[in-house]
């Protein structure tokens, strides 16, 4: 009785013999695509986060554009007297105002270049600002005197430029001094 049990249980075994090896092999296969997708979606967030802490540090190049160019107005209470077209100051809507949506960031386009050093950016931010026309008052006075005219409007576009000369960020402000 016992030899007959033990002639079927060899029996059997010798009719699952690479079963195991096949079974662990594709249960290694699934292993293995679920790590290389996981791998995937984590180059791609890191790429993501790469891509915005450079326009983030485009942004901020842009920001200090802006900040240096009011602190020229305030500076520089009348700026009109020097206009040229070429130092970063034009009359609102010149012909020749840089034109940043086409990407002509090369030097000598009549912009001002960062006076400062923003660290880890492919370029140094740039901007050029315009003054808008101030809106005079009426004919009709109710003050003894001249009037003085009020201070004027500037309109103020920077560019920044990230870690990459791919990244740029162009920004606008309006600004007066008082």
């Amino acid at each position: 009785m016992q030899n007959r049990f033990l002639c079927r249980w060899n029996s059997s075994m010798a009719r699952q013999k690479g079963s195991v090896l096949l079974v662990s092999l594709i249960m290694l296969l699934l292993l293995t695509l679920v790590a290389v997708a996981g791998m995937q979606g984590t180059i791609l967030q890191e790429r993501m986060t790469g891509n915005l802490r450079d326009r983030d540090l485009a942004f901020q190049a842009a920001e200090a554009a802006l900040r240096e160019a009011e602190a020229f107005i305030r500076n520089n209470p009348t700026p009109a007297t020097i206009y040229d077209n070429s130092n970063g100051l034009y009359q609102i809507n010149a012909i020749n105002t840089p034109d940043w949506s086409t990407r002509n960031t090369a030097p000598g386009n009549g912009a001002k270049t960062y006076a400062g050093n923003f660290p880890g950016v492919a370029a140094q931010p740039q901007y050029y600002i315009e003054e808008i026309s101030t809106v005079q008052p009426s004919g009709t006075e109710t003050e003894a005197g001249t009037a003085t005219p009020p201070p004027p409007f500037f309109r103020i576009t920077a560019l920044g430029t990230g870690g990459s000369a791919s990244t740029q960020v162009v920004l606008t402000s309006v600004y007066r001094t008082q």
